[in-house]
């Protein structure tokens, strides 16, 4: 029985072992990320306190606060909605003929490709 060896089977042989050893590290170095980033099983979870009467006082009167001033907007945008101030008009329309009229005045003002 003879065994014969050459240059090609070391090559193979140690290209195998890099492949091994490479997925051996990774999967070590899965399991230590693994290990960082779990919770501890030994600190109990967050216990959720209860508000206490002071700060329920104090978030229903911000909330009520909150309702006042969303009303009062609700009325001022309902109020410009309906009746749009004469100068806003005159300030649109004349943006728009600007807009429109643009390249009739001045060339230079033209779209240029």
């Amino acid at each position: 029985m003879t065994l014969s060896i050459n240059g090609n089977d070391i090559g193979q042989a140690i290209e195998i072992a890099l492949t091994v050893g490479t997925i051996v590290m990774l999967v070590i170095g899965a399991f230590l990320v693994w290990l960082m980033v779990r919770p501890s099983k030994r600190s109990a979870p967050p216990r959720r306190r209860g508000m206490d009467e002071v700060e329920m006082a104090e978030m229903l009167q911000l909330l009520d606060r909150m309702e006042d001033r969303l009303a009062a907007l609700e009325r001022i945008v309902a109020h410009e909605s309906e009746t749009p101030s004469p100068r806003i008009a005159e300030r649109r329309e004349g943006q728009e003929d600007r807009f429109l009229k643009a390249g009739e005045e001045s060339p230079e003002t033209r779209r240029t490709k």
